[in-house]
């Protein structure tokens, strides 16, 4: 039976609406508003675009097939990195609605999780998602940690820790292309059997700094770390392709060079969902079964790109 996301949404009447970007700058600190606290639980919020939801409302879907699909088979874990802290806010309707931290939570589906992690490097968000997740009455399976992704180590060492009858379910959610592969292959040595999502930013980030990455080595090495390797801007097909400026296909390329750096680290079946013209939700798992999972959650998508409110 279907079951509704229920994002508890609620107007804050004191959000500044449709700030351009220098002003989000200055009323924002890592995301996070500055400027007014939650209208539902005066704890802080993220700052978002109207985009945000459909993201949601993706891992949502998923999350419930992966949960209810493997709660007999498994031990089930979710992990999420860049978590933010559990609420956040339209920036242009002034509009609250829970996060991905928050969804997940409250998903019928999580009675079957044995433990989730959230992992953030902002300790103002770890503390206001500790503080939703006690209030939820959850502290004895959930916890937000601090994790910076560019320290392995902090991460790792923990996830490190759970057993081989383990199956787990990572959501690397960043705004940008900052997240260093080398975290992905340390997790990878630490915990053999996990499912990936991961916000990939192609048509944010990485697209507005082509030009610049392919003529300028300290730029591309922030996209090298992501993708794991030099091959991407060491080909002269790519520089190229920069010089015509045919970003489309580089994009394309950029999608298919980070899909080679995974398989090198055990994935080989994986899907690109683009969220509007904006960023790429990579799905990537080492069975076919994850696959036929991910394929199942996108259908709801028609062409219009958007989706159903209603979820399994």
């Amino acid at each position: 039976m279907a079951s509704r996301l229920e994002l508890n949404r609620k107007t804050n009447t004191l959000c500044i609406r449709n700030c351009n970007k220098e002003t989000r700058q200055n009323k924002t600190e890592n995301d996070l508003c500055c400027s007014v606290k939650s209208a539902k639980d005066d704890l802080p919020v993220r700052c978002v675009g109207e985009w945000a939801e459909e993201k949601i409302y993706l891992l949502y879907q998923y999350f419930g097939i992966f949960a209810g699909g493997m709660k007999n088979k498994w031990k089930l874990n979710y992990i999420e990195i860049c978590s933010g802290p559990g609420r956040c806010i339209n920036r242009s309707t002034g509009q609250e609605f829970d996060g991905t931290a928050i969804s997940i939570l409250q998903h019928k589906c999580f009675e079957h999780i044995n433990q989730a992690i959230f992992y953030d490097y902002n300790d103002t968000v770890v503390d206001t998602l500790n503080r939703r997740i006690q209030s939820m009455g959850l502290s004895h399976k959930a916890v937000a940690r601090h994790g910076d992704y560019n320290d392995h180590s902090s991460i790792c060492n923990e996830l490190g820790q759970f057993s081989n009858d383990c199956l787990n379910l990572i959501l690397i959610d960043p705004t940008d292309c900052s997240v260093p592969f080398s975290l992905l292959e340390s997790i990878s040595t630490c915990m053999p059997k996990y499912d990936l999502i991961i916000n990939v930013a192609t048509n944010t980030d990485f697209n507005r700094n082509i030009p610049m990455a392919f003529s300028d080595s300290n730029r591309a090495e922030k996209y090298i770390r992501f993708l794991g390797d030099n091959s991407f801007f060491n080909s002269r097909h790519n520089h190229a392709l920069c010089d015509t400026k045919d970003y489309s296909t580089l994009r394309t390329y950029f999608r298919e060079s980070y899909k080679q750096s995974l398989k090198r680290i055990g994935f080989n079946h994986f899907d690109f969902t683009p969220i509007r013209n904006f960023y790429d939700i990579l799905f990537a798992s080492s069975n076919s079964k994850g696959i036929e999972f991910w394929k199942k959650a996108t259908k709801e998508i028609d062409v219009s790109g958007q989706r159903s409110l209603l979820f399994e």
